[in-house]
């Protein structure tokens, strides 16, 4: 597969959105503490922080190819 710095850096920047929208909701809705003390949380904190840190390496990564592009024109 042969995907282009733009196409990386799309998916970087939904996987960034889609963490972000992940952790608002585990933190709005989903996260409470029980009459026992108990904590009760959903997958969208641990889907929220995955798809962030994921993100950030495609960010990373179509940086990284966009600068070895522009190097290996000169």
């Amino acid at each position: 597969m042969n995907f282009s710095v733009n196409n990386i850096f799309f998916l970087s920047l939904l996987l960034l959105g889609l963490g972000i929208v992940f952790i608002i909701a585990e933190n709005s809705f989903y996260q409470y503490v029980d009459d026992s003390g108990v904590l009760h949380e959903s997958l969208f904190m641990p889907l929220g922080v995955l798809s962030f840190w994921m993100g950030i390496l495609f960010l990373l990564f179509s940086l990284l190819q966009k600068i070895w592009q522009l190097l290996s024109h000169q």
